[in-house]
């Protein structure tokens, strides 16, 4: 006989778990399987592709959006600019003047004019966009749009 051909005698008395007797077994109640749940039920197994996460989800977002290529505004209606510009008021309505009366915010953003509302000065407007009906009421009144693309 060898010493290594000597079969091993660890755990070979060991006794089995004996699941589910009561608690004083040490196995009873839950029978270790922890609470409630699919686990905890008989014949649930999880598919064999399960990994916890939807496979969409395990990808990277690709492909074309229109949204990354919109173009964002400050629109202003004609109305609000009848409003707002006092009757005196000669100068060119630029961004400048826009910032001076409060219309907008930032210095970032293009500016567009609307045609809503109605409109008695003859003024020359120089902003980034006008609308086809706003530039047919400014023009109406006497005023020129100056400087749109």
């Amino acid at each position: 006989m060898r010493l290594n051909k000597i079969p091993s005698t660890r755990n070979r008395l060991k006794r089995r778990k004996r699941l589910g007797c009561g608690r004083a077994c040490g196995h009873g109640e839950t029978s270790t399987r922890g609470n409630k749940g699919g686990n905890a039920r008989s014949g649930y197994s999880t598919p064999h592709n399960f990994s916890g996460i939807p496979w969409y989800r395990k990808f990277p977002k690709r492909g074309f959006n229109r949204a990354n290529f919109k173009k964002i505004y400050y629109v202003l209606n004609l109305g609000r600019l009848q409003t707002v510009l006092p009757a005196d008021f000669s100068a060119v309505v630029d961004r400048k003047a826009l910032l001076q009366f409060g219309l907008i915010k930032e210095k970032l953003l293009p500016i567009k004019i609307l045609g809503e509302g109605e409109w008695k000065h003859s003024l020359s407007i120089q902003v980034d966009e006008v609308s086809k009906g706003a530039k047919a009421k400014i023009e109406a009144a006497g005023g020129k749009v100056v400087g749109v693309q």
